[in-house]
Parts: structure tokens; C-alpha cells; sequence
């Protein structure tokens, strides 16, 4: 993988085509990986302005995600959202929702309906998340199922703990990267308490000829159905990184099989981007280079070059673990073309690069 060689040498990227060269077709599917601080927030937007936001962040903060979300959405010129895909019912993923209504109209709530956590702060959370949903439309959604957004096909690959029978159109093929799978224990269950995780909505997004997957915190072992001993999702153009970047998601037989050529992760500067998931994503001879939305501090020497990370200050300080940053922060955009090709750009330095149709 030529972005870790770069890291181990101390030298940067050479391959592919600056931002300048891209191609004339300029109707894109733009997708905005937004920072919230270790919780999640993907943007999609449709040539025809339709958009899809995965996830709201967090709560608090004197609505810091919800800021940075509305930000974004200025950024894409868009002033309400069609569908908030709530992928699951943790807080860092749904807790923002209530302060982003505030910003921008939902026009629609998908999820994969009750939670099946039990502990009173997380079902008195749920709860104010449920009145919220009733406020618009809601739907509750299965694997299969499509989202109409524009020109975008979307197919949902697993939600309440159930995952896709059929593989999409032009997948199937035999995983030969299943013979290895490490199926996870219960000593790491218990320790990240998965349940809800293991029922993350995941979901399937096709422009022309582009691919790309967002996957939820979808867990370890519910990757495997998705993809051993037969790949039913098919080889992506872009991996947008499970969990975070933690180390109970993003299995190297999900990795491998999608064979990828870029990758993006949404950690925060001490959550996710675990050690096993840079390894495993530098293992993958597809992947040219990693984005980061963090620097990621238990990664250290791991990380992609500077250029390629949207937030490098440690807005946790090695002094104070629990400081918090509330200002704006940048995110990582990806414009998608019909031809497959896409440009990444980091909005903190203006960096791109263009990955032509493969």
C-alpha cells in the first residue's frame, strides 16, 4: 500500500493525478465526511441536490455537530436534508439529531427501528430520539431495500442484526480471503458492548460506474455473512473505513474483497483509528492512500501524511483527556463522477488528488 510505504520511507505519495487534470464532467455525487470528534457524519449529495446524511453525532456541546454539519451543508448548497439515516442507536450516531432539526429540515428518519439496549440512560436517549423521528416521516428498513436519491443507487446491506441474501448485481464471486477469518470472541463483545452495533444499518451507493460503501459500526462477525464464502457486495472504488477506524470492524476479507483504491476514515484524535485497522488497511495492495478526519494518537508513526488528514491538533490534550473542541473543523469531500473517477479533497489545506476511472 503506497501511502504506509510513504510513511515508513518519510516521504510523500507519488501516484496519481493532481485535482487540476481531473476530468470536464463536473456532475458529481459529493460525499462530505465531516468531523465529529470520534462520533460519525457522512453527507451525500445527488447531482440533483438530494441528499442523504448518515448519522448526526453527538449531543452537547453547545451544538458543535450540528454546527459542523450545517456547515457542510452550506458548503454543498443544500438547506435541508432528504433522508437522516440513523445507523444506529448509540449516542455519538443519533444524539446530534435533535440540535441538527434545529438547522436543517429532515424530511425523512431510516433506522432499523427499536433498540436493543437496556440500560436507562441509553433507553431514556432512544427515547427522545423516537419522539423526534415522529415528527417526520419514518421508515424502518431491511436488507435490500433501496433509497430513492436522484441518479444515486442505494441498496441497504444489513440492519437490526440481518444482512443481505442475494449479492448485487455483478457480485458472488468466491472470498478467498475467508479462509483466515478470526471470528471475535466474547471477551471483545463484552468489552464494546455490540449489540446495537452488530445492527447498524450498512449501505451500498452506486453513481455510473462508482462504488462505495458506508458501513455503520456494523461489527466484525456480521461482516462475514456479508461476505465469506461468497463477496455479495462486489469490489468499491472508495472504502469509507467501518467504526471509525476501530478494531471490532473492518475485517481483512471485507477489506481485501472490496479491493478499494482510496480509503477515508472517520475517527477522532483517541477514538478509533485503531493499530490492527491501520495494519489491515496497509496490507491492501488496492488502497493508494488513506485519509484521516484526525490525526490518530494511538496510531502515531501509522498515520497517513499530513496533507491527507483534515484535523491534526489533539483537541483532547495529553493534559486534559476530557477537553473537548467546539470551534469549526475541516472534513474531507469526495466528488464522485459517473466514469468512475474521483477526486478526494482535504478542506483544511485545499489538498486533492484525482483517482481516474479504473
Amino acid at each position: 500500500m503506497r501511502w504506509l510505504t510513504a510513511v515508513m520511507l518519510g516521504l510523500l505519495p507519488v501516484s496519481g493525478t493532481l485535482a487540476a487534470q481531473e476530468p470536464a464532467d463536473e456532475e458529481t455525487l459529493d460525499i462530505y465526511v465531516i468531523d465529529v470528534e470520534g462520533g460519525e457524519a457522512t453527507l451525500f449529495v445527488a447531482p440533483s441536490g438530494e441528499s442523504m446524511l448518515v448519522d448526526a453525532g453527538w449531543p452537547g456541546f453547545d451544538g458543535r455537530d450540528a454546527d459542523r454539519i450545517a456547515a457542510v451543508a452550506a458548503d454543498a448548497g443544500i438547506d435541508e436534508i432528504d433522508y437522516l439515516v440513523v445507523t444506529h442507536f448509540h449516542t455519538d450516531h443519533m444524539g446530534g439529531a435533535h440540535q441538527l432539526i434545529a438547522r436543517l429540515p429532515v424530511r425523512t428518519f431510516l433506522d432499523h427501528g427499536e433498540t436493543v439496549d437496556e440500560g436507562e440512560r441509553q433507553l431514556a436517549a432512544f427515547d427522545r430520539y423516537v419522539d423526534l423521528r415522529e415528527s417526520a416521516d419514518h421508515r424502518v428498513v431491511a436488507p435490500g431495500d433501496t433509497i430513492p436519491l436522484g441518479d444515486i443507487q442505494v441498496t441497504m446491506l444489513s440492519s437490526h442484526g440481518e444482512v443481505l441474501d442475494t449479492p448485487l448485481p455483478g457480485a458472488g464471486a468466491p472470498n478467498y480471503f475467508c479462509d483466515d477469518f478470526d471470528f471475535h470472541g466474547s471477551e471483545i463483545t463484552s468489552r464494546y458492548g455490540d449489540a446495537e452495533d452488530q445492527r447498524s444499518l450498512s449501505a451500498h451507493l452506486g453513481f455510473g460506474a462508482f462504488r462505495t460503501v458506508i458501513m455503520g459500526d456494523l461489527t466484525w462477525n456480521k461482516e462475514y455473512p456479508l461476505m465469506c464464502p461468497n463477496n455479495k457486495i462486489g469490489r468499491v472504488d472508495l472504502y469509507l473505513v467501518s467504526h471509525h477506524g476501530s478494531d471490532t470492524s473492518g475485517a481483512e476479507a471485507l477489506v481485501r474483497a472490496l479491493a478499494p483504491r482510496a480509503a477515508v476514515m472517520n475517527n477522532g484524535p483517541r477514538k478509533g483509528g485503531a493499530l490492527h485497522t491501520f495494519a489491515s488497511l496497509g496490507r491492501a495492495p488496492t488502497i493508494e492512500d488513506l485519509w484521516q478526519n484526525h490525526y490518530s494518537i494511538p496510531a502515531g508513526s501509522l498515520n497517513a501524511p499530513e496533507q491527507f488528514i483534515a484535523n491534526l491538533q489533539d483537541f483532547a490534550s495529553a493534559d486534559d483527556e476530557d477537553a473537548v473542541h467546539t470551534g469549526p473543523s475541516a472534513w474531507i469531500k469526495i466528488s464522485a463522477r459517473r466514469d468512475g473517477s474521483f477526486t478526494i479533497t482535504n478542506s483544511r489545506n485545499g489538498h486533492s488528488k484525482t483517482y481516474p476511472q479504473n
